[in-house]
């Protein structure tokens, strides 16, 4: 895949057809689907941006939440001059990827991928991580958590099953400083107030008319399993994929099965 940059955001594209976007989480970068893309790529247009402020994209000018984020992918598809594409997204990027469907109506989303992540409001969120609420304090617990390699380091041990295709060495690609304080930051912020970040966002769940394929690791330390039964069960004509013994970080651990998967959802809803 080759990589280009346009505006703010860099991107890796490759192969042709119908175009194929795909979105990391956080931590991450456009390296979190790349190894999947390589093989989507024999069938579509495959473009994986790195969101603001991760990878190779410019820090973010303002705001870098996921509106803004969406407004930025928005741009990039204008660019691009892409009125029609499958979309997907993992982690933080499927609620920008919902966003953006939200925001421009007019996007034909012919068909989506949502891996790993929180859509609602009331998820549950452990008593350590409730200090997002509180100001000051919170910012030095998430500071210590997740603003540094040594917080980055734990978290990927602890979410990560399938340390031989994801190794310490592949996962620190996504660790730019400026990658670590926005992970840092939007951790942070989305545990501050559910509710008022994620309300859009599950409300508009039983109106997603595109084909949407939900997949998750069973051994998710972050989002459980039943969140992604949840999810499946909230989307009309939507299909859910557990990988087994598979932790949050679902495109990275099993590229070549989630590539497949994906091919054969986008192929049914096709023919």
């Amino acid at each position: 895949m080759e990589r280009l940059k346009e505006g703010e955001l860099s991107f890796l594209r490759g192969g042709e057809g119908e175009p194929l976007v795909l979105l990391h989480g956080i931590p991450g970068s456009a390296y979190a689907w790349e190894a999947s893309g390589r093989q989507l790529a024999e069938r579509y247009q495959v473009i994986i941006p790195d969101l603001l402020g991760f990878g190779r994209s410019d820090p973010p000018r303002g705001d870098y939440y996921i509106s803004a984020q969406a407004v930025a992918i928005r741009e990039l598809l204008v660019y691009l001059g892409l009125k029609s594409l499958y979309l997907g997204g993992h982690d933080f990027g499927a609620p920008v990827a919902l966003t953006l469907m939200r925001l421009f109506p007019e996007l034909e989303v012919r068909g989506l991928v949502l891996s790993a992540t929180n859509v609602f409001t009331d998820t549950h969120v452990p008593l350590p991580l409730r200090t997002a609420r509180i100001p000051y304090l919170s910012t030095v617990f998430y500071k210590a958590m997740a603003g540094n390699r040594l917080g980055m380091r734990i978290m990927y041990l602890a979410a990560t099953k399938h340390k031989s295709e994801v190794s310490w060495e592949r996962f620190s690609q996504h660790l730019t400083p400026a990658s670590i304080d926005l992970t840092r930051r939007i951790f942070q912020r989305s545990l501050a107030d559910l509710r008022a970040n994620y309300r859009a966002i599950e409300n508009m769940l039983p109106t997603i008319t595109s084909p949407t394929l939900v997949l998750w690791g069973a051994n998710d330390p972050f989002f459980a399993a039943s969140v992604g039964e949840r999810v499946h069960q909230t989307i009309p004509e939507s299909r859910l994929k557990i990988y087994e013994d598979t932790g949050h970080f679902v495109p990275e651990e099993h590229p070549s099965r989630v590539a497949q998967d994906i091919m054969d959802f986008f192929g049914s809803i096709g023919s």
